[in-house]
């Protein structure tokens, strides 16, 4: 209750409070002092009676005539504070006694002794009736104390009626007090409610104090103001891209949101930008020079953003740029403009000069058309339609185009591999096709391990399909993760098995090679399982490795060190010379199978893969050529020498488990 008062109210009852203590204190100690006084009266009285009347007691106490009793009580009754004197001779007889009021004082008098004693508001005390130095008797008295008047006794009336008016003096400068020393707070306390320093800076407050209140003023003031600038830059870092300075996903999602909900309708275009191989530029060329060249084009696309719309980056080198009031004629039109200055743009870095392009997709719509989901997938599928069509491509979504069915469809897709990952109702099962030896008989098996996916109504979808889409929402690392650590799960629970293996191939895709969470899957591998390691061998494609090769050469390194070997896959087919396969730590070259299909039509393709042969015999790496189809692929890829060979012709894919039984 009390906590729930102001502090005003606080402090006019603690003033008021005070000041009736201090009141009722101050009339206390009068009466104290009233009291006090009357004793000393009393007692001075008691005294100066038995001095000014021992002459007419001691003739009362030897004559004992009527007379002179009478008198005696009659100079007595004058004295009004005067309520009982008992006259004793030496031997206790009552000689004479005055009683004014007649109440029984017998108590008193049977109490009473030569020193002052105090019941109620009476004295009684016993004095000595003495003449020339000989004492004839005792006279006891019984004063009244509140009949005599004192000093006090005259100004306590006046004190206890000034008493209510004290009060509301008090209570009106309690009042006035309180007012005067809490406005500052009450100020303080309204500027705190109505300030909201997190959307507008807060107007200062001022005082002409220069004590306590001025510095807690001083100190509002600094609060308000560094909320202010806080919350300003929380907002900026919360909204704002922190490499580029363009707006980010956040501030974009919400403005889309905002945009379908407008009550005016007006017409808006989407557009998403994406740089073309970006990531080339990254792998070559270093994050450094990528992260210039983002910011590169972020300002200059910014200086030509018009006044209606807002730009915002996503991430990686995604673009959104949303226009309001804009129709789908004056969007295209922009979009293409947006294409010619990118392709014009030319990017240098370290002596070296990079020409860029850009896809772009673009959704037209009005408020209230699409979910926030449902536009967003739009244009996902208009910018993957762009995609597909190589570089430097605009594409516009029309919902029944065949682009949107076939990105619809891979959206199915990778929801079957997000479950197949999770165990469930989707999953992927471990298949393994041979790796013949070509130069020898032999009892050892070799195999390459590969996936196959089973959606929730266990329907197979091809590799074919679910790789590429895989690929596309970089979920590659786990998929070989997943490979990986399955295959030694099951494979260690067969040592009899492992005996009999030579090697066993497993891909992965390039950008595995450099993904943190996948090499610590292999070494945590590497610890957990009991596995000859030199019989793994790990294969990525000849298109992948270039990227990814020199920006993993520790990890690389550190599966040499282990014993697990490297397998360069489709080599052929790339941009990579017989340079780069002499540069690179491979231990198996896979020769690909268009050369193979070709090679008793075609005598180059057939020089090829001598050369390739070779050139990997004088680095004592072993050759394995893929798509053999027939005993005639056997003959001459035996007669050129090549260690293995792979295909139909030597063994169909079967489940692993049949190998592990076998």
């Amino acid at each position: 209750m009390w906590n729930s008062l102001s502090i005003r109210t606080q402090l006019s009852v603690l003033i008021s409070s005070m000041l009736l203590i201090i009141t009722l204190a101050t009339l206390f100690q009068a009466y104290w002092l009233d009291t006090k006084e009357r004793q000393v009266l009393a007692i001075e009285l008691s005294h100066s009676l038995n001095k000014s009347m021992s002459q007419d007691m001691l003739k009362a106490l030897l004559d004992n005539q009527s007379d002179t009793l009478s008198d005696l009580s009659y100079r007595l009754s004058q004295f009004e504070s005067l309520d009982e004197v008992l006259l004793t001779d030496l031997t206790g007889k009552a000689v004479f006694e005055f009683n004014r009021k007649h109440n029984k004082y017998e108590h008193l008098v049977r109490q009473a002794t030569h020193e002052p004693q105090f019941e109620g508001e009476d004295l009684f005390v016993k004095l000595p009736l003495q003449a020339d130095g000989h004492t004839f008797g005792n006279v006891t008295y019984v004063i009244d104390m509140k009949s005599l008047t004192t000093q006090l006794n005259d100004h306590i009336m006046t004190l206890v009626i000034a008493l209510p008016l004290e009060l509301v003096i008090g209570l009106l400068l309690a009042t006035w007090i309180s007012h005067h020393q809490t406005q500052p707070f009450q100020k303080l306390a309204l500027a705190m409610r109505q300030t909201d320093p997190t959307l507008q800076p807060a107007a200062p407050l001022v005082t002409p104090a220069k004590n306590e209140i001025k510095a807690l003023f001083d100190g509002f003031n600094q609060m308000m103001a560094q909320i202010y600038r806080t919350t300003q830059a929380m907002r900026y870092q919360a909204e704002h891209d922190l490499l580029t300075g363009l707006y980010n996903r956040y501030f974009m999602e919400a403005e889309i949101r905002r945009a379908l909900k407008d009550e005016q309708d007006n017409d808006y275009v989407l557009m998403g930008i994406d740089l073309d191989q970006f990531k080339l530029i990254n792998d070559s060329a270093g994050h450094a020079a990528g992260d210039e060249l983002l910011k590169m084009i972020a300002l200059q696309t910014q200086k030509n953003l018009p006044n209606n719309a807002v730009m915002a980056r996503l991430g990686g080198d995604d673009f959104f740029i949303l226009m309001k009031n804009t129709s789908l004629s004056e969007g295209i039109a922009y979009a293409k403009e947006r294409q010619e200055n990118l392709k014009d743009f030319r990017f240098s870095w370290e002596e070296k000069t990079y020409s860029i392009s850009a896809s772009i997709g673009l959704v037209a719509f009005k408020p209230n058309q699409y979910s926030p989901e449902e536009l967003t997938k739009a244009l996902d599928n208009a910018f993957y339609a762009a995609k597909s069509q190589g570089r430097n491509k605009l594409h516009i979504y029309q919902p029944e185009d065949n682009q949107s069915q076939r990105f619809n469809q891979e959206l199915i897709i990778a929801g079957f591999i997000k479950e197949a990952l999770s165990e469930g109702p989707a999953h992927f099962e471990l298949f393994a096709q041979a790796i013949v030896h070509l130069q020898k008989q032999t009892n050892l098996v070799s195999y390459e391990i590969l996936l196959r996916l089973w959606d929730s109504n266990d329907q197979l979808i091809s590799p074919d399909y679910f790789l590429p889409t895989a690929e596309r929402y970089q979920m590659m690392a786990e998929i070989d993760m997943f490979v990986l650590w399955q295959y030694l799960i099951q494979a260690t629970q067969t040592p009899k098995h492992i005996q009999q293996l030579e090697k066993v191939h497993i891909n992965l895709a390039g950008s595995s090679l450099n993904n943190a969470d996948f090499q610590a899957k292999v070494k945590q591998a590497v610890i957990h399982f009991n596995f000859p390691w030199h019989k793994l061998e790990l294969e990525v494609t000849e298109t992948s490795a270039i990227g990814n090769f020199s920006q993993a050469q520790n990890f690389i390194n550190w599966l040499k060190n282990v014993g697990i070997g490297l397998a360069l896959d489709d080599f052929g087919t790339g941009m990579s010379s017989f340079e780069y396969l002499k540069s690179l730590p491979f231990d198996v070259v896979k020769i690909d199978g268009s050369f193979v299909k070709d090679m008793h039509t075609d005598p180059s393709d057939k020089a090829v893969i001598r050369y390739i042969h070779e050139i990997s015999e004088l680095r004592n790496q072993k050759t394995v050529a893929e798509y053999v189809e027939t005993q005639q692929d056997v003959d001459v890829l035996t007669e050129i020498g090549v260690t293995y060979g792979q295909g139909y012709f030597l063994g169909k894919p079967k489940p692993l488990t049949d190998w592990l039984n076998a």
